[in-house]
């Protein structure tokens, strides 16, 4: 989609201002009825919060760690993995990442290490060294099927798509009905032949007795439900604000990407916006929210200077 200059800064100033925080309590049921939706009004839940139970584990994780006497390293490396994870949830970054490294150094074969650090690595486009971890987590294990994802999205990033759908096939191949695998064999395959990824996502069905919420995704991205149905039962069967939060992260994550292959830049920001929104810090989804906007961002800055450029060459008195 093309966009001549004042509209690329209107985007630009759109997608650089902070997301809709105006959340509003959620009924008991948690049923979300989307008055208005279509013009301005979207379903929101209360951002996550640090819990108490992560507190209370934090604390006793911090004490096993300390007692050298009762630990040995590959005991601290699982406990500082363990506790990094919380720092994950909690969004304290640089305390997640050190963990994870300092879990390594103490034992070389946790993959499960190397699979987190990795989407660190990712998150400060440490690309080398992301491949690096994700390589090594599949080496360790069999089990680290969700490095296949992560490095087939870093792959994304720095265009080297080949190498990025070897990754994400293999990904879905592993579990194909699994509507997370098919929704990111959609994403990651877009990039290269969009009719292609759609075609894909529609050959995606659950069978009768998978109840999976993100099937629902696929649905609206198939054109088997509205939006605005998908919107107004999203709350369905869920009793906590978490829940809800979690569902939100990851339907608004999925249609941002679904909208922008669908030529709706702005909303798919905003959609992103949204899920990063929620504070699900320690989804995927949250997570590469953020990278996606930090990537938008940076596009439309480059293509704003060079349209700026292009028109001061055109207009030189100007």
């Amino acid at each position: 989609m093309r966009l001549s200059y004042n509209k690329l800064l209107i985007v630009l100033s759109f997608v650089t201002l902070t997301a809709c925080s105006n959340n509003q309590n959620q009924n008991e049921s948690y049923t979300l009825a989307a008055t208005g939706y279509g013009s301005s009004v979207f379903p929101l839940a209360t951002p996550i919060q640090v819990s108490y139970q992560d507190e209370v584990k934090l604390l006793r994780i911090n004490q096993l760690i300390a007692d050298k006497s009762k630990v040995d390293d590959k005991q601290r490396a699982i406990l500082l993995y363990e506790r990094g994870l919380i720092y994950d949830r909690m969004g304290l970054n640089a305390n997640s990442r050190y963990d994870f490294t300092q879990s390594i150094s103490l034992d070389p074969t946790l993959a499960a290490s190397y699979n987190s650090l990795g989407v660190y690595l990712l998150m400060g486009e440490a690309y080398d060294e992301a491949f690096d971890a994700f390589d090594s987590a599949i080496e360790l294990s069999d089990q680290m099927d969700y490095s296949y994802l992560h490095r087939a999205i870093g792959l994304s990033l720095v265009n080297r798509y080949d190498g990025a759908q070897a990754d994400i096939e293999h990904f879905y191949e592993l579990d194909k009905s699994d509507p997370y695998r098919s929704l990111w064999r959609y994403i990651i395959n877009a990039h290269v032949d969009l009719k292609a990824a759609e075609q894909q996502l529609e050959t995606a069905q659950a069978t009768e007795e998978d109840n999976r919420f993100a099937w629902a995704i696929v649905g609206v991205m198939n054109g088997d439900i509205s939006e605005r149905d998908f919107f107004d039962n999203i709350g369905n069967g869920i009793k906590s604000n978490e829940e809800l939060a979690q569902r939100l992260c990851e339907a608004y994550y999925y249609l941002a990407h679904w909208y922008m292959n669908n030529d709706n830049l702005t909303k798919g920001i905003y959609y992103l916006k949204l899920s990063a929104a929620t504070n699900v810090k320690d989804f995927i989804e949250y997570k590469y929210a953020l990278i996606d906007l930090n990537n938008i961002q940076n596009k439309l800055q480059q293509q704003a200077l060079k349209l700026q450029q292009a028109q001061q060459a055109n207009n030189p008195s100007s």
